[in-house]
C-alpha cells in the first residue's frame, strides 16, 4: 500500500476523488462542496503524502482564467456603473484586516514579521505574502521565515471559515437564494432591457418612396426594421425594399429605442405581421469561424446575403445588432429574409456544428502565457519596493480583457460553456488539493510550537475583515445576497468561497462581482502588507 501512495499522481487523484465524494454528502441541506477536497488533502498532508509540484499554482491559474473569461463580457460595463462601490468594498475588507492584524500583534506582543504573515494568511492572499517577505528582507535580511509561519497558520483557518460562512450565509441572513436570483433578473432587465417587437404604421410623408438603406433608422435608434407589410404582402426588410405611407413595419429593439421610432415612422399599431411562405424568421447558432470577428458593416451582410439579423444573444445577453456589431462563435442569432436567402445564410453560419463544442486552444493558451508574463513584471512602488501581481493575478486580468474583446488580436477565442465550467471546477479542486497538502504537512506541528493564540489571532483578523465587508455590502449598499457572496470571496481573495457561492445558484452574479472586486482587493492587500510591515517594525 505504501508503494502505491508513493506515486504522487495516485495521491492527487485519490484526494480529488475522496474529497469530491465527501463534499457531496449532505446533512440537513449543508454540504462541504469543494472544501471536501481541502480537508481530505490536509489529512493526506499530515501523514507526509505529497502530490506533484506546481499543482496548486496550475489549479489557481485555470480557475481564475475561467472566471475572467466568464465575467469578461459584462465586467467593464458593470465596473463603470459600480466602480467606486467595488473600491470601497475592497478597501473596507483589506483595511479592516490590516488594522486587526496590528491590534493582534500589539495584544499578543508578536514579532512584526509574524504579524505580516498572519495578515496575508488571514486574507488568503499569496501576492501579499510575497510583498511582505520582500519588505521584511529589505528591513532585516533573513527575517522572513516567520512571515511564512504566520501565513501557514492563518491561511487554512481563513479559507475553511469563509467557505463555511458562504454556505450558511443565506440562512444567517434569512434570505432565500431563489428570491435573490429573481431580484437579480429584475435588476439585469432594467440594465440590459430585453428586446421587443412592435409594429408601426408609416404616417410620416418624408418616408414615402425611400428604401430601408436610405431611411437608415440607426441614425436615431439602435432598433432594427425586420419586416414590411405592403397591402396584404409581408416582406423582409432588405436594404433595397421601398417604404410607403400606409405600410406597416415590424421593428425589434429595447423599449426605449423603439419609442424613438414613432418620430421616424408614425403611430404604433397592433396589426398582424404574419410571415408569408416566401419569408422566413429563423433562430440559428453561429458555428462558422470564418464569419467571426468582423463588423457586420464590413461583411456587407444585407447586400451580399439579403437577410436581416434582428437579434444577437451572447453569453446570456441579448442585443440588437448595428453595423459595428460582430458575430462571435456560439452566438444565437435571429435571421429574417426571403426563404431562399435565409436558408442559404443559415447553411453558411451553421456550416460546422462540431465547432460549437471545441475550444480554440491557440488563443486560450496564448492568453494564459501573456497573463503569466504580465504577473512576472515587477512594479516599483514609491517606497522603492518592487511587487508583482503573480501569475494568477496576471492571468486573471488578461482573461477579463480576452473575455471582453473576444480574442487576442486576429485570434478569436471561443470556449464552450461546458469547457469553462470544467476548467473552473477542476482548477479549483487542484488548487485546494495543493493548498491542503501544504497546510496539512505542518499544521499540527505549527500549532504545537506556537500555540493556539496564533490561530486565534489569525481568526480574529479574518473575522474583522469579513464583518467589515458584510457591513459595507449589507448595511450600506444593501446588495443582493448572491453579489455579496461573490464580492466577499473576492475581497478575501478566496477562490473556494466563490466555488461555494456558485454551488448554490445557477446565476452568474457571484462570478461577476468576484471578478469586479478581485483585482482591486489584490492591489490593496499587496500595498497594505508592506505598510503593515513598516508600521509594526517601528512599533514592536
Amino acid at each position: 500500500m505504501s508503494a502505491i501512495f508513493a506515486q504522487e499522481m495516485v495521491v492527487l487523484f485519490a484526494i480529488l476523488t475522496i474529497g469530491t465524494a465527501i463534499g457531496q454528502l449532505s446533512f440537513r441541506g449543508f454540504s462541504l462542496g469543494a472544501a471536501g477536497v481541502l480537508f481530505t488533502a490536509m489529512v493526506f498532508g499530515h501523514f507526509g503524502l505529497t502530490i506533484p509540484r506546481g499543482v496548486m499554482e496550475l489549479g489557481l491559474l485555470l480557475f481564475v482564467y475561467a472566471v475572467g473569461l466568464q465575467a469578461g463580457p459584462r465586467f467593464f460595463r458593470t465596473f463603470r456603473r459600480h466602480g467606486i462601490q467595488f473600491v470601497i468594498i475592497a478597501l473596507a475588507i483589506a483595511g479592516a484586516g490590516a488594522v486587526a492584524a496590528a491590534v493582534v500583534g500589539v495584544w499578543l506582543e508578536l514579532p512584526y514579521n509574524l504579524v505580516a504573515g498572519l495578515f496575508s494568511g488571514a486574507l488568503t492572499c499569496t501576492p501579499a505574502l510575497a510583498a511582505a517577505i520582500d519588505t521584511v528582507e529589505r528591513l532585516a535580511s533573513g527575517g522572513s521565515g516567520l512571515v511564512s509561519v504566520g501565513y501557514g497558520i492563518a491561511y487554512p483557518v481563513s479559507m475553511i471559515g469563509l467557505v463555511l460562512l458562504i454556505q450558511t450565509l443565506p440562512r444567517l441572513a434569512r434570505r432565500e437564494v431563489k428570491v435573490e436570483e429573481q431580484r437579480w433578473l429584475v435588476e439585469k432587465e432594467s440594465e440590459t432591457p430585453s428586446l421587443q417587437a412592435r409594429q408601426y404604421r408609416i404616417t410620416n410623408p418624408n418616408v414615402e418612396g425611400k428604401s430601408v438603406s436610405e431611411l437608415n433608422p440607426h441614425r436615431i435608434s439602435t432598433a432594427n426594421i425586420s419586416r414590411i407589410k405592403h397591402g396584404e404582402q409581408v416582406f423582409a426588410a432588405t436594404p433595397d425594399r421601398d417604404l410607403h405611407v400606409g405600410d406597416v413595419v415590424m421593428v425589434v429593439g429595447p423599449g426605449e429605442e423603439l419609442e424613438k421610432m414613432k418620430i421616424l415612422l408614425g403611430e404604433e399599431t397592433q396589426e398582424r405581421m404574419d410571415v408569408n411562405a416566401n419569408v422566413l424568421s429563423v433562430d440559428v447558432d453561429v458555428t462558422e469561424a470564418s464569419l467571426t470577428g468582423q463588423m457586420l458593416a464590413e461583411m456587407r451582410l444585407l447586400e451580399r446575403y439579403t437577410v436581416v439579423i434582428t437579434r444577437i444573444r451572447r453569453q446570456g445577453v441579448e442585443f440588437t445588432p448595428t453595423g459595428r456589431a460582430t458575430l462571435e462563435m456560439g452566438d444565437h442569432i435571429r435571421v429574417v429574409g426571403d426563404k431562399t436567402a435565409v436558408q442559404e445564410f443559415v447553411r453558411l453560419v451553421h456550416g460546422r456544428p462540431h465547432k460549437a463544442e471545441e475550444t480554440n486552444m491557440l488563443p486560450f493558451l496564448a492568453g494564459l502565457l501573456f497573463g503569466i508574463l504580465l504577473g512576472a513584471i515587477p512594479i516599483t512602488l514609491p517606497s522603492g519596493v518592487q511587487v508583482r501581481l503573480g501569475s494568477a493575478g496576471g492571468a486573471f486580468l488578461v482573461s477579463l480583457l480576452v473575455g471582453h474583446f473576444g480574442g487576442i488580436g486576429p485570434l478569436r477565442l471561443y470556449v464552450p460553456a461546458a469547457a469553462r465550467i470544467l476548467s473552473r471546477e477542476l482548477g479549483l479542486m487542484l488548487f485546494l488539493a495543493g493548498a491542503g497538502i501544504s497546510a496539512g504537512a505542518n499544521f499540527v506541528e505549527t500549532l504545537q510550537e506556537h500555540g493556539l493564540s496564533l490561530v486565534l489571532g489569525g481568526a480574529l483578523i479574518t473575522i474583522a475583515a469579513v464583518l467589515a465587508g458584510l457591513a459595507v455590502m449589507h448595511l450600506f449598499y444593501r446588495m443582493n445576497l448572491l453579489a455579496t457572496m461573490g464580492a466577499l470571496s473576492a475581497g478575501m481573495t478566496n477562490p473556494p468561497g466563490l466555488g461555494a457561492a456558485n454551488a448554490q445558484t445557477e446565476a452568474d452574479l457571484p462570478t461577476l462581482y468576484y471578478a469586479s472586486v478581485f483585482p482591486v482587493a489584490l492591489i490593496f492587500k499587496i500595498l497594505l502588507a508592506q505598510v503593515l510591515v513598516v508600521v509594526m517594525w517601528r512599533l514592536l
